[in-house]
């Protein structure tokens, strides 16, 4: 651990300095010197951060024809399996008309998976 050493001039400005510093988590003592008040302070040791990328879970996400997650306000799924079920699921919703209206035409329901992508996404939690 290094140790710091800051001479203020100022006795206010030398206790402003000293709770900064306590507040970021360091130790930290003031003294009165010839020309004003010397705090020597010191911060622990910095925890090694972790990587992002362990951070962020896989995820997965099935993209409709036209490119957009079919997800309504469901986080992204944890399994493969748990994507299929939402999409059969989804697909429900267009048995009354019989199709899926895309930007280029109308799916067939028993074709709609073909042009689906599931995908893999990278969730923070």
């Amino acid at each position: 651990m290094k140790t710091y050493t800051k001479t203020h001039s100022s006795k206010k400005v030398a206790e402003i300095h000293l709770d900064k510093i306590k507040k970021r988590g360091g130790k930290a003592g003031m003294k009165p010197v010839k020309g004003g008040f010397q705090i020597e302070y010191s911060f622990p040791e910095k925890k090694e951060k972790k990587d992002i990328k362990q951070t962020k879970k896989k995820r997965y996400d099935i993209l409709s024809p036209d490119g957009f997650s079919i997800r309504i306000g469901v986080e992204p799924f944890k399994t493969r399996e748990e994507g299929v079920k939402y999409f059969e699921k989804w697909k429900k919703r267009f048995e009354k008309q019989g199709y899926y209206s895309s930007n280029t035409g109308r799916i067939e329901l028993e074709d709609l998976e073909d042009y689906c992508e599931f995908v893999d996404v990278e969730f923070n939690q």
